[in-house]
C-alpha cells in the first residue's frame, strides 16, 4: 500500500511539474506574440464562432414558449 501512495505522489509531483514546464512555455512565447495567456479565451476566439451573436433581450419569449408548449403537452396527456 505504502509504495502505491509513493508511486502516486511521484506521478502527481511529475504531472506537476510537466504542467508548470508547459505554462512557462506557453507565457514565453506569448511574450514574443504581445499575448497574455492568462486573457486568451479560446472558445470565444474560435472559428467557429465568427459571424454569430449571443441571445438578444428576446430570449424570455422562447422560454415562454418553451414553458407553453410543456404546459399544452401536460394538459394533452392528462385529459386524454
Amino acid at each position: 500500500m505504502g509504495i502505491m501512495v509513493e508511486g502516486n505522489e511521484e506521478q502527481s509531483k511529475l504531472q506537476e511539474r510537466i504542467s508548470a514546464d508547459l505554462r512557462a512555455r506557453s507565457r514565453a512565447s506569448s511574450k514574443d506574440e504581445d499575448i497574455d495567456v492568462d486573457d486568451v479565451d479560446l472558445v470565444e476566439d474560435s472559428e467557429y464562432l465568427k459571424g454569430t451573436q449571443k441571445t438578444g433581450r428576446f430570449s424570455w419569449f422562447w422560454f415562454v414558449l418553451v414553458v407553453l408548449a410543456a404546459i399544452a403537452l401536460v394538459i394533452i396527456f392528462v385529459l386524454k
